[in-house]
């Protein structure tokens, strides 16, 4: 091991001197091996082979779960991410044959492999971590904690970089346990844009190593309330060509195993309905001349840019129409080929990158036969969900319903909200697994049913008209394909205390968060009226579902509380319950079961 880090110091001190770092291979939902095409299928829970020519399916592997990303190995292997199973599953995609799985954490979904292959990064969201994993035995070891769910991770020499889903930064790190640095994914600074320096950053999907730069897949978004430029009144439609939200890639200075923001942040989306119209950045690829490939799963396109290009206009020199639910892409440099895994319609798209122009069809588009695990109605209600090419939904293509509840759940963001048929508020996006139940719904209460809430939201905030919408199959993909996080594993003692705490008369949890739901849909006036501004003010709150409650923070509909224990003590939400007078380690307990939910 010590001999492995010396030789990628050394090679770290080469790039310093003007050679680049070696990067490994990064994992994405598909993948060129010497077996095929290798494509996961979440829904399905397999990983597929197909002909790279043809996409005509050789064989299917079994690996349960929901895979989510692959990367494959130098021994020819592919590793796997079972991003809700919890678990790495080795296969060999030749034999068509499972060599090994372990479970490791709660949500792996990103993966790397180190340049020499003697581990793989694995990213897991759910439990704010990277680990290192053996390529033969998958056993793990930490690399990095306490990141606010990480999805996309690389590695470059002796450095691990992983980029945060709802944290808005990327953080390095070494094998050996070297001091972190991080860096913010919102510009420093934008000449094109300065009003960009004012925004958040969101929803970093993927990490692409390029020489001495890092790539990151992201969005900056006007969530603030901020009055950063003129700006339309409401998140579907543009105003002076200043939309809220912006897909961009940013580049990251690595050399010499570093991390910094190397230049402003490109953005390239132009919301005039014509062919560079992007949302929903999902995958990020090099086509080896020189340009960027992003996938969106708004728009179901691709993008090819040129990011050296000074203007939005410029920036794109091609784009590609593909399937829904773009999710993945694998580039065959030497043919001039690039593949796309349609994750909603179970497909793959091969482009011809040797001639590029706006809006260009893919080449080909083959669906895989598979048996459908969900309805028709689920499945259309997740492409509605994600659609932001539909001029009902949204005008501009600016938003999706899946901007702020990506999956169905939530970006981790308190929006500060404001349009013209919205008065001003802050509130914390809720995770859709906790409709279920039925309404009321909101934070205060405002909508009966997700088909009322869905369609006001769609007017109100999205600019949409709504018609010949079908909400109802908004509901279906809810009830069927939207699931609460699966938390880490908790000490099970504690859990069991906690929960017996929980349902005590003393701690009074259950009067109002009683399972199986955990809300009683009524309102309650839990925090101190004093304490309320005037941006925030309502009476009373709808008592909130606690599935997936561990991944919430921050809490209260205003996001004014940043962890379970400060949510149980404050001074200013007496009336919530009476588990303020318990004991620390009680609480320690009734944090731990509600942890477990």
């Amino acid at each position: 091991m010590t001999r492995r880090l010396a030789l990628l110091a050394m090679l770290a001190g080469c790039h310093a001197a003007g050679a680049p770092a070696p990067a490994g291979r990064v994992g994405a939902s598909l993948a060129l091996t010497a077996a095929g095409l290798v494509v996961v299928d979440p829904d399905q829970g397999t990983v597929s082979v197909l002909d790279p020519d043809t996409l005509a399916l050789r064989r299917t592997v079994d690996v349960g779960g929901e895979p989510r990303a692959m990367v494959p190995l130098a021994s020819g292997l592919v590793v796997v991410a079972n991003y809700r199973g919890g678990e790495l599953v080795l296969v060999d995609a030749a034999s068509g044959t499972v060599r090994a799985r372990r479970a490791v954490c709660a949500g792996p979904y990103g993966l790397a492999e180190a340049p020499d292959g003697s581990f793989v990064a694995v990213a897991c969201e759910w439990e704010g971590a990277v680990l290192a994993a053996d390529p033969t035995t998958l056993t793990t070891r930490a690399l990095l904690t306490g990141l606010r769910r990480p999805r996309a991770v690389a590695v470059v020499g002796a450095s691990i970089y992983a980029a945060e889903f709802t944290g808005g930064e990327v953080t390095r790190t070494t094998e050996d346990g070297g001091a972190a640095s991080v860096v913010s994914l919102v510009p420093a600074s934008s000449p094109e844009r300065p009003a960009l320096t004012g925004m958040t950053a969101a929803l970093a999907t993927a990490l692409l190593p390029d020489g001495d730069t890092l790539w990151a897949a992201h969005l900056l978004e006007n969530d603030s309330g901020a009055a950063l430029e003129p700006a339309a009144d409401d998140y579907g439609t543009v105003t002076d060509g200043n939309p809220k939200l912006n897909p961009a890639v940013t580049a990251l200075d690595v050399s010499g195993g570093g991390l910094a923001q190397s230049s402003g942040p490109v953005t390239y989306a132009v919301f005039d309905g014509g062919a560079r119209v992007f949302n929903g950045p999902s995958a990020l690829a090099s086509d080896g001349a020189g340009h960027l490939l992003v996938a969106h799963l708004g728009t179901a396109n691709v993008a090819v840019l040129d990011a050296a290009a000074t203007t939005t206009s410029a920036r794109v020199v091609g784009s590609f129409a593909v399937g829904a639910g773009p999710s993945g892409i694998a580039v065959d440099v030497a043919r001039r080929l690039a593949y796309v895994d349609n994750a909603f319609d179970g497909s793959v798209s091969r482009l011809d990158l040797s001639t590029l122009a706006p809006g260009r069809p893919a080449q080909l588009t083959r669906v895989r036969a598979q048996a459908p695990r969900f309805s028709a109605a689920a499945l259309e209600g997740r492409r509605i969900f994600n659609d932001a090419a539909n001029r009902h939904l949204t005008p501009a293509g600016v938003v999706a319903c899946a901007t702020c509840h990506p999956d169905g759940g939530d970006d981790g963001h308190v929006w500060f909200i404001h349009t013209a048929k919205i008065p001003l508020k802050r509130r914390r996006t809720p995770h859709l697994a906790n409709a279920k139940a039925g309404g009321p719904l909101h934070w205060d209460g405002a909508f009966a049913t997700l088909e009322d809430l869905t369609r006001r939201t769609i007017t109100d905030l999205m600019a949409g008209d709504g018609l010949l919408v079908d909400v109802a199959a908004v509901r279906a993909f809810v009830d069927e394909l939207v699931q609460a996080p699966v938390g880490p594993r908790r000490d099970a003692a504690a859990v069991e205390r906690g929960r017996a705490i929980f349902a005590s008369p003393g701690a009074a949890c259950a009067t109002c968060h009683a399972p199986p739901s955990f809300a009683d849909g009524k309102l309650h006036a839990v925090l101190s009226p004093e304490s309320l501004t005037t941006d925030d003010a309502f009476a009373a709150a709808r008592t909130p579902g606690l599935a997936g409650v561990f991944l919430r923070a921050p809490y209260f509909h205003d996001g004014r509380s940043p962890g379970l224990e400060d949510l149980l003590v404050r001074p200013d939400a007496a009336a919530h319950g009476s588990v303020a007078a318990l004991t620390p380690a009680d609480r320690a307990d009734l944090v731990a079961y509600l942890e477990s939910l």
